[in-house]
């Protein structure tokens, strides 16, 4: 039984949460992404599967009503955040009214995972972008509607297709629910993280992994890092050899291929919910553009774009921005975030070497298929390390080496 088309399917669950009989299971395909199989033996033809499919659904979709480029003051609980703080300082409101937050973390094996929080204690796990896919669990929508049925304050915070697929699942609307989605440029599946990270730990040594992050206002921004308990990091290196060669540039075969387009689910080259209408209370993501052609008169570094689409979401922001004196908004018109086109007006592109390293993965799996895809750009990066080191230590002139750079 086929729930949606297999290149359409996002991996959301809504169907793992919605069958009674719990003959529904995710699996990986032949690329390693997560997909629903049915066991036709305990299935009954029920069809609700395919019911809460977002993609067999005609969601409701919503033009922002306003736009603000915002961020909170506070560079200390802002320090792992991906940019502007907005998804702590929301979190920080519902909680702090005895409501319940859902989002994405990494549980103690290390795998991302959508789950709940009830105290902000909890709140630095879920801090920061993941750049990887969070599995949505087979329950985790059920917890949500059991939460709303008791009359709590819910926040669910993932990417468009997760929040579409608890849409899907809910069937209905609640009063007591927020729903916010992240500008998504793509997820790659679960697994190549987890076995790059299984190589990065063999080759550099690694042990004691309790984090992995991708941005942060702490100088280790689009770049995979990994650290212990104590928040130290182990991956990129201290040592001085590598802080002033920084080889690990040329390591970073993960988020190369991410960034890059090359190695997300196949869904998300077609993306439903890359339009500039949203299927969301609320919408937060970096503000890509802020200022460029409307002057701003604060550092446009590390900016939140926040678009609030409906008029719950619109009362629910106004309420948090009057309760929480650390948050700044500024309103901006939604056309200058609208600019930079992927993720807002049309899925990221496949990049030419996807076909490649699809073949390869095929073939080899991960780990050996996105090095050999990635080998002559990883060696153009360790150039450019190089030639950086040369023109630092040799005092090289700058427009030689912007010129060099050019050739490499």
């Amino acid at each position: 039984m086929k729930i949606c088309l297999d290149v359409k399917c996002t991996g959301c669950a809504a169907c793992v949460n919605a069958c009674k009989r719990r003959c529904i299971s995710m699996r990986e395909d032949e690329l390693g992404a997560l997909h629903p199989i049915v066991d036709e033996n305990k299935c009954i033809q029920c069809g609700l599967c395919s019911k809460v499919c977002p993609n067999n659904l005609e969601l409701a979709f919503h033009y922002p009503k306003t736009c603000y480029a915002s961020w909170i003051k506070d560079s200390e609980k802002r320090k792992i955040c991906a940019s502007g703080g907005i998804g702590t300082i929301l979190s920080e409101y519902v909680l702090g009214i005895g409501g319940v937050v859902f989002g994405s973390r990494y549980n103690d094996s290390l795998v991302p995972i959508m789950t709940y929080m009830e105290s902000v204690l909890d709140l630095d796990y879920f801090k920061g972008s993941r750049y990887v896919q969070s599995i949505v669990g087979n329950e985790t929508f059920q917890k949500v509607k059991a939460f709303l049925n008791d009359g709590r304050m819910v926040l669910f915070v993932g990417t468009p297709c997760q929040v579409a697929g608890l849409m899907g699942f809910l069937r209905k609307e609640y009063e007591n629910l927020i729903t916010v989605d992240l500008i998504c440029h793509g997820v790659s599946p679960t697994k190549y993280l987890m076995e790059e990270i299984g190589w990065l730990s063999q080759k550099y040594h690694t042990k004691g992994i309790k984090d992995i992050r991708f941005r942060g206002n702490d100088g280790n921004n689009f770049r995979l890092t990994l650290w212990n308990k104590d928040s130290r990091k182990l991956f990129p290196g201290t040592n001085y050899r590598e802080k002033i060669l920084r080889l690990s540039e040329s390591q970073q075969y993960y988020i190369t291929g991410f960034l890059k387009g090359i190695t997300m689910r196949e869904n998300c080259y077609t993306c439903n919910y890359a339009r500039p209408e949203r299927i969301s209370d609320i919408t937060i993501g970096d503000f890509i553009g802020l200022g460029r052609e409307v002057p701003f008169s604060y550092p446009t570094n590390n900016v939140s774009s926040v678009l609030i689409n409906t008029p719950k979401g619109e009362d629910f922001y106004k309420k948090v921005s009057e309760a929480q004196y650390d948050l700044v908004n500024v309103e901006r018109n939604y056309e200058e975030r609208l600019k930079y086109r992927p993720s807002l007006m049309e899925p990221f592109k496949r990049h030419k070497l996807n076909y490649k390293f699809v073949k390869l993965y095929k073939k080899y799996g991960y780990l050996k298929a996105i090095h050999l895809t990635l080998w002559s750009v990883m060696l153009v990066k360790q150039m450019k390390v190089y030639l950086h080191v040369w023109t630092y230590i040799y005092r090289i002139p700058r427009k030689v080496y912007r010129l060099l750079i050019q050739k490499s």
